[in-house]
C-alpha cells in the first residue's frame, strides 16, 4: 500500500460508522486455505437492530473474480471498504463489486 496513513484513517472511520464492527455477536462462517491463501469471512450483528456487517478478507495477491460466498440473508449488501483502492492510491484499476453485492440463490456456507 502506498498510503498507509490514509488507509488506517478511513478504516477506523468505517468502524466508527458501523456499530456492529464495535460490538455485538460474531460468527465466522467461511475460511478457505488452499495453496497457503487465506480467505476469511465473518458476520457481526447486533440483536434486533438489523446492523448486520459481513467482513471478507483475503491475504492473496491474486484477485479472485466470481468467488462465491454465502451471505446471512438475501438482498443487497453494500461494500463500504475496499483495501484494493489503496494500492497506488487511488488505484485506477481497483477490483471490487461496484459498491454492492446482490445475495440470491440457494444457501451456501
Amino acid at each position: 500500500m502506498s498510503n498507509d496513513l490514509r488507509f488506517m484513517r478511513e478504516l477506523i472511520a468505517v468502524r466508527g460508522r458501523l456499530r456492529a464492527l464495535r460490538r455485538g455477536r460474531i460468527n465466522i462462517f467461511h475460511c478457505h486455505n488452499p495453496n497457503r491463501v487465506l480467505a476469511l469471512a465473518f458476520r457481526r450483528w447486533l440483536e434486533d437492530l438489523g446492523d448486520d456487517v459481513v467482513v471478507v478478507t483475503s491475504l492473496s495477491e491474486t484477485t479472485h473474480f466470481g468467488y462465491r460466498l454465502g451471505l446471512p440473508r438475501e438482498g443487497i449488501w453494500y461494500e463500504v471498504f475496499n483495501s484494493d483502492v489503496y494500492d497506488n492510491c487511488v488505484n485506477p484499476i481497483v477490483a471490487g463489486n461496484g459498491g454492492r453485492v446482490l445475495a440470491a440463490g440457494p444457501p451456501l456456507h
